[in-house]
């Protein structure tokens, strides 16, 4: 073999090891992930302090207040109040049961928090070479190799023989993307 082969050879041998060294292709890989988070919201009270109540009849058990349509012989007058409330993340309305002493309390709050992450992990292009050959109409044949860096740079390399004048020839080139 004469140096021009071997320089060849071992030139293509290093483009396709360094081409094997990289690896696959990966492709971009997004990660959305909603995180619940414990929030202390201070609720206060939104507006005035409501004083106009409806009368309701209630009967009161060890367990339980139920409400009476209408009055019997075993139920209370009670005044049932409805609060709106506000808070920084919340609001709701809280509704009271009372004769004086605390019958019933429950509350409904609505919140508007939710925090949404979203990961975006990118993978840059890999390199990849390619095996090329021409033959034109000067009568040249020639063959090559290019090798595509990440798709920033196109290295290229070729060896070639023109029959007519009967000289073989080395071609190097360099390529850049435009668009």
């Amino acid at each position: 073999m004469n140096r021009f082969t071997t320089f060849i050879l071992g030139a293509l041998f290093a483009v396709i090891f360094l081409h094997f060294c990289e690896g696959k292709k990966k492709e971009d890989k997004v990660v959305t992930e909603v995180k619940v988070v414990k929030v202390t919201d201070t609720l206060k009270i939104k507006g005035d302090i409501v004083t106009k109540y409806k009368q309701v009849f209630v009967r009161k058990t060890d367990t339980s207040i139920v409400y009476l349509d209408k009055p019997d012989t075993t139920s209370i007058c009670a005044n049932y109040y409805e609060q709106p409330i506000v808070g920084k993340r919340s609001s709701g309305i809280a509704k009271i049961t009372t004769t004086g002493e605390l019958l019933d309390f429950s509350a409904t709050i609505e919140c508007q928090d939710s925090i949404t992450e979203t990961t975006i992990t990118k993978y840059r292009d890999k390199s990849q070479l390619f095996l090329s050959g021409e033959y034109n109409t000067s009568r040249t044949m020639q063959l090559g190799v290019d090798y595509n860096i990440k798709n920033t740079i196109l290295l290229k390399a070729g060896a070639g023989y023109n029959f007519e004048s009967k000289v073989p020839h080395i071609s190097l080139g360099v390529g850049i993307p435009i668009f």
